[in-house]
């Protein structure tokens, strides 16, 4: 059975120019019919182009596919698979990773609302914390990322997984870029020099509302440490406080920030 271009196009879904490109590349032949030179393509030709087709869809380029055909057939598709379901593997992996921190970053707004002004005591797993800039009293200095460090963390692979916060000693807060090791482990990730690395620990926590992006009241970790030194001594007391962002809410017109304030008590 012979079957015209436009035929096989309607057949396969596939558009007379790409069926042209994939006879130029030597894919398929074709004939042409005696009475009017057209092109025609025989049932060969059809499951050629099915072939191809599927080639393509699991993510060979049409020169692989050409040298999948020229040379070891067999070798030459189990290796060009083995490459493409490493690939889907990490692709999994992400995807699993990503789904997992927006669930973390849903239960935090979540949240927001019904522990505001509450505490609780949680575990946090070890992470990795980048400085980014010193702070007194709301005043800011200068922002001391370097290249290797924001290439890294502000990268669309990495960036998601990234939290902001501080670290409180006296009247001076240091800002970082925080990534939990979790993530690090599970994805992989290749971390440049210049970290400050925290183990796992036992947390008391609490949602503070620190005011206006346009000016911080950082008078409310105080207030948090003192409730802690209250309840859990004074060793806890010297203990630095950690803040990470958590939510952001509109409050009076204007956007505030939500903490999470932390100190360890284990």
């Amino acid at each position: 059975m012979k079957y015209t271009i436009g035929e096989v196009a309607n057949f396969l879904h596939l558009s007379r120019d790409m069926i042209r490109y994939y006879e130029k590349r030597g894919v398929i032949v074709s004939e042409r019919n005696e009475n009017n030179n057209y092109r025609t393509y025989d049932n060969m030709a059809v499951f050629e182009l099915l072939d191809t087709i599927q080639h393509k869809n699991l993510n060979l380029s049409i020169r692989e596919i050409e040298a999948m055909r020229q040379g070891d057939y067999e070798h030459n598709k189990s290796r060009y698979l083995d490459r493409y379901y490493n690939e889907l593997k990490s692709e999994i992996s992400y995807g699993t990773a990503l789904l997992k921190r927006i669930d973390e970053l849903k239960s935090r707004y979540d949240l927001r609302e019904q522990k505001i002004g509450n505490s609780w005591i949680k575990s946090v797993s070890g992470h990795y914390r980048y400085h980014i800039v010193d702070s007194r009293k709301g005043e800011f200095g200068s922002i001391e990322l370097t290249v290797p460090i924001s290439e890294v963390l502000f990268s669309d692979y990495v960036n998601p997984f990234v939290d902001y916060g501080f670290t409180s000693i006296d009247d001076m807060e240091s800002w970082y870029a925080v990534i939990s090791e979790s993530y690090t482990d599970e994805l992989s990730i290749d971390l440049p020099h210049g970290y400050k690395y925290e183990p796992e620990g036992i947390y008391l926590c609490s949602l503070v509302n620190i005011g206006s992006v346009k000016k911080f009241d950082m008078s409310v970790i105080d207030m948090f440490r003192k409730d802690a030194s209250e309840n859990y001594g004074e060793m806890v007391a010297i203990n630095p406080v950690r803040g990470i962002i958590a939510s952001r809410v509109k409050k009076d017109g204007e956007l505030h920030v939500v903490m999470e304030l932390q100190i360890k008590i284990g």
